[in-house]
């Protein structure tokens, strides 16, 4: 009879049968699967973890995506917006430019007429002044020369005449009183055509009152 080390001997060299590989299979099968539970079970916070990353890197996509969108958006409108503002100023430029065309135009001919008025009336100040006064007073009065003074009164009759006014000469009370002045006030005929002060018995107070 053999010994039990030698009965352990021959079970080692026998062969398997099938029975043997199926319950090897199964085995094995169960330690995977119990290995693949456990390595589950210690990668469940690796996974709840790595999806929260995820989920935080989803979400600052999603966030990223829509400021650039809103970004986009708010260009695009700032542009229209400009080009609106743009379109709406160079109108107002236009409109301006035109009212302020009319102004001037409408301002220019009122100060042409008024001007023209006031030359006119300039022009019969002149005139009257001659009627009682000599060019020398004239130029005096202006700070010209009797010269130019002769020609301002001669300029001054040929625009009345232009302008159909004809001035008729102070009233012969106002000659007579004229008239009365003392001989030394009326500048002499002789020096009114030339570019000399007027006399010296005549003064600007005098003037004035005349």
């Amino acid at each position: 009879m053999a010994t039990s080390s030698e009965a352990a001997a021959i079970r080692s060299r026998r062969l398997h049968t099938v029975k043997n590989v199926e319950e090897n299979v199964k085995a094995a099968r169960q330690r995977a699967l119990e290995h693949q539970k456990l390595i589950e079970k210690l990668a469940k916070p690796l996974n709840s973890v790595s999806e929260k990353l995820a989920r935080l890197d989803r979400d600052r996509d999603s966030v990223a995506v829509q400021r650039d969108r809103r970004i986009e958006s708010l260009q695009s409108g700032l542009e229209k917006k400009i080009e609106k503002l743009k379109a709406d100023t160079a109108a107002k430029i236009e409109r301006a430019k035109k009212d302020t065309e009319t102004k001037l135009a409408e301002l220019h001919n009122s100060q042409r007429e008024s001007e023209d008025a006031l030359l006119l009336e300039y022009a019969q100040a002149i005139v009257q002044f001659s009627f009682d006064g000599s060019n020398a007073d004239l130029a005096t009065v202006l700070g010209v020369s009797q010269k130019e003074a002769k020609e301002l009164i001669a300029s001054s009759v040929a625009e009345l005449e232009k302008a159909g006014i004809t001035d008729s000469r102070p009233t012969d009370t106002t000659t007579a009183a004229n008239s009365s002045a003392p001989a030394a006030e009326q500048p002499a005929p002789a020096t009114e055509d030339k570019d000399v002060a007027p006399p010296a018995t005549v003064d600007a107070p005098a003037l004035a009152s005349a």
